[in-house]
């Protein structure tokens, strides 16, 4: 009878644990994608807000944006700076302070926002230091941090979490966490590997208030980071990863096709929506949801709304909050400037 229920027991256990692995473990094949993802599959109604350019067209592409509250961050991806609206889409004022003086920086190499103090943080490679600005534009200060990282998120108390996703003789760090006196407060010791030489720039985290979650290219993992510690969420088996024996090479030296990096991802605790870029595919962007509770995956060419009849262009639906996403609507009229946010309110 002991030895019985021990059997039971044992089967249970084996059963749920790897149900647990199952769900942290994902396997994706681009080349299985059918037409179209719909909105309904995840999203329960959409709103819109529309950004008043005030007739000047000065936004080229939105790389990423920002919520907090009332106010909107935007950084152009054409090099206009940061853009910041109210959220009824009046422009507040926009941060093109380029140039050599203290309030000025050469590059916006990594951009956030301190939710806790309701500042805008950019980090200058050129000047090694990160600048600090109110939502209305106005210069705070600066500090410098004699690092090199590529994504920057801000944690309450002004303490730092700096991402470096490749090797670098001059940063011995891959994710750790700093304070204000550039003192290492959290090494996460995570690796890198150090013969890559292939980086893709794009989306790199979803940012909350004291949490982030990480998506890293060099072994297709999403990590979820606080102030003290680091977990893997999932794992995922990308048939179209580029292979370790190509990551090794110059770039310049081998055939860019045939591989998928990810282009830009959203999660919520129902869903996990990503959009891979696939070389040399006619249709190179391939989106990908994940049921988080069911663990369903599909992969799709198109991303459809069939809420309304406002469809976007766009390849990039924006991470604002675990509630609610959203996709830029751009005007197909060259004389209208203005841009609208699709708020998609997630189920």
């Amino acid at each position: 009878m002991n030895i019985n229920k021990l059997l039971v027991i044992s089967i249970i256990y084996c059963i749920t644990a790897c149900n647990n692995i199952d769900k942290n473990y994902l396997k994706i094949n681009l080349d299985n994608a059918t037409d179209s993802i719909y909105y309904s599959e995840f999203a329960k109604s959409l709103d819109y807000i529309q950004l008043n350019m005030n007739d000047s067209c000065l936004i080229s592409e939105i790389k990423s944006i920002y919520m907090d509250e009332d106010t909107f961050c935007l950084l152009d991806r054409g090099g206009a700076g940061i853009f910041i609206f109210t959220s009824t889409g009046k422009l507040v004022n926009q941060i093109n302070y380029f140039g050599q003086a203290p309030h000025e920086f050469t590059d916006i190499t990594a951009f956030t926002i301190d939710p806790h103090l309701n500042q805008i943080c950019i980090w200058d490679v050129g000047s090694r230091s990160i600048k600090k600005y109110t939502y209305k534009g106005e210069f705070v200060k600066t500090y410098r941090t004699d690092v090199l990282i590529r994504e920057l998120v801000t944690f309450q108390n002004e303490i730092n979490l700096f991402i470096l996703p490749f090797y670098s003789k001059e940063c011995p760090y891959s994710i750790w966490i700093e304070d204000l006196n550039n003192q290492v407060v959290k090494d996460f010791d995570y690796p890198k590997p150090k013969d890559d030489q292939f980086e893709f720039v794009n989306t790199y985290c979803n940012k909350e208030a004291n949490s982030s979650y990480y998506y890293d290219r060099n072994y297709d993992q999403l990590l979820y980071i606080t102030s003290d510690t680091l977990q893997t969420v999932y794992s995922i088996e990308l048939t179209q990863r580029l292979s370790n024996d190509l990551r090794i090479k110059d770039p310049s030296s081998f055939k860019w096709e045939n591989f998928a990096m990810m282009w830009n991802f959203s999660i919520s605790p129902k869903y996990l929506l990503m959009n891979y870029y696939y070389y040399e595919q006619e249709k190179p962007y391939k989106w990908v949801l994940l049921n988080r509770n069911t663990n369903d995956i599909k992969i799709a060419n198109n991303m459809i709304n069939n809420m309304d009849s406002v469809q976007a262009e766009t390849q990039s639906i924006f991470f604002l909050n675990e509630r609610t996403w959203c996709r830029v609507i751009e005007s197909t009229n060259p004389n209208n400037c203005n841009i609208a946010l699709q708020i998609i309110n997630l189920k």
